[in-house]
This record gives C-alpha cells, structure tokens and sequence, in this order.
C-alpha cells in the first residue's frame, strides 16, 4: 500500500473576518438579544406584565427595560415579586438567570452563528 499525502491550506484569515462580520453584524447582534431576552423573561419581576413584555426594548446593542420603576425592580429596593405568573422573578435578574441558564444560551448563541456562517448572511 502506498502512502498518499494531502496538504490543504486554509485561509484562516478569511474564516476570522468571516466570523468577526457575522458577530459584529447589527441583525446578528440583534437575534442574539432576542434569544437573551428570551433567557431572561422568566426571571421579571411580572405584575401587570408590562416590565417583562411591554417595556422590553431589543436591539442589537442589548436588552432594556424601560418602566420608569424598572430599576427599582431590577436593583430590588420597593419591590414585590409576585411568582403567580414568574415564579423565578427576582432582582438583579439577568444575574440570576446565568447562573442556570449560561450554557444554554451559549448555546444558542453558537447556533445563531453557525446558520448565518452558513447561510452567508451577515
């Protein structure tokens, strides 16, 4: 048997920017807030429902709460966490949830990527 040799060059260059324009892209950005927003819900303090659903911004620069009482939620002073509709509302939840839920999303922050590299959208 003969030995046969391969060599195979990789444009390593090209895979970085590649991957750098999919992560640096607006949209891309913007999926993966939707997901951690997603991640986070649970965790909302939820009354009325409209911190959690209604004054919830996402964007591709991140995820904000925008009720004028939302840091007062957020940082736990004059609150009532209701757990009817939120039975993990807290404080400080964004802290909260990656503490059980950090592998999952990166999870899906790796499929994110992943389709869009395939897919060649940016």
């Amino acid at each position: 048997m003969s030995n046969i040799s391969v060599k195979v060059d990789v444009d390593m260059d090209g895979i970085t920017k590649r991957i750098e324009d999919v992560i640096h892209d607006e949209a891309v950005m913007t999926e993966v807030h939707e997901a951690y927003a997603d991640v986070l819900n649970p965790y909302v303090p939820y009354d009325t429902g409209y911190l959690s659903q209604d004054s919830v911004e996402v964007s591709a620069e991140g995820v904000t709460y925008t009720a004028d009482y939302a840091w007062k939620q957020y940082y736990g002073t004059e609150y009532n966490h209701k757990k009817e509709v939120h039975p993990l509302a807290t404080a400080m939840w964004d802290k909260v949830a990656m503490q059980t839920e950090k592998e999952a999303f990166a999870e899906t922050v790796r499929e994110i990527i992943v389709r869009r590299l395939n897919s060649g959208q940016e």
